[in-house]
């Protein structure tokens, strides 16, 4: 079954109201028909997806612009390319936008969130703090999302994304990942999330080298 024809039937099934929901409120249909739609919507090139684990928890760590739909973006061609499902934070507690992005996998901005979600074994996506003026630098990595991570061992994989914010191309390129286990001391977290930042960094300065000559 094709995705045209997988999205269908999913289409059929919510209809029908014969669809699934768990218990932060995903519906595995409405995950198929966000990729199906993101693939219309974008033309996405995807580097690095097998570096994503094929199983167990991850935090993902990725830039984004203010306002933009980096989190859909990632979750649903990232999410596709790595075949498993990329739950993604940002979602407004608010109707009706908020229940409709849970149904697409999202959850709200909120650190016992994702702790709950790695402690099941799911993928987690987080940003980077946005910068409104200055696109091409990579923010912050979030400090309470890191915190988590190290607290229960998993893996934080960096995640560069490039594209204009209303252009067709997409760029999403996925870094090795990095074991937390190591991570320890008063500073584990403030390092990491250093790390995190300078090789998502890097990756954009690659695919922009006048960005990069710029920031100098």
């Amino acid at each position: 079954m094709n995705r045209l024809e997988f999205a269908s039937a999913a289409l059929q099934r919510q209809l029908a109201g014969t669809n699934t929901v768990d218990e932060w409120g995903m519906d595995p249909d409405a995950v198929e028909l966000a990729r199906f739609l993101t693939e219309l919507r974008w033309r996405t090139e995807v580097v690095g997806a097998d570096l994503v684990p094929g199983e167990g928890p991850a935090l993902l760590v990725a830039n984004r612009r203010p306002f933009d739909s980096t989190p859909l973006l990632v979750a649903a061609a990232l999410g596709a390319a790595c075949d498993r499902t990329i739950r993604f934070t940002g979602v407004p507690d608010l109707a009706p936008v908020g229940p409709l992005l849970r149904r697409s996998g999202g959850v709200v901005a909120r650190a016992d969130e994702v702790a709950g979600l790695l402690r099941t074994g799911e993928i987690a996506a987080v940003w980077c703090t946005s910068r409104l003026l200055d696109p091409a630098r990579v923010g912050p990595a979030p400090l309470r999302y890191l915190e988590v991570a190290i607290d229960l061992g998993v893996p934080v994989v960096p995640v560069a994304v490039s594209g204009p914010p209303l252009g067709r191309r997409a760029r999403i390129e996925v870094a090795g990942p990095i074991d937390t286990g190591s991570q320890r001391g008063p500073l584990a977290t403030t390092e990491l999330a250093e790390l995190v930042r300078r090789t998502i960094q890097r990756s954009m300065d690659e695919l922009h080298p006048l960005a990069r000559l710029r920031l100098r």
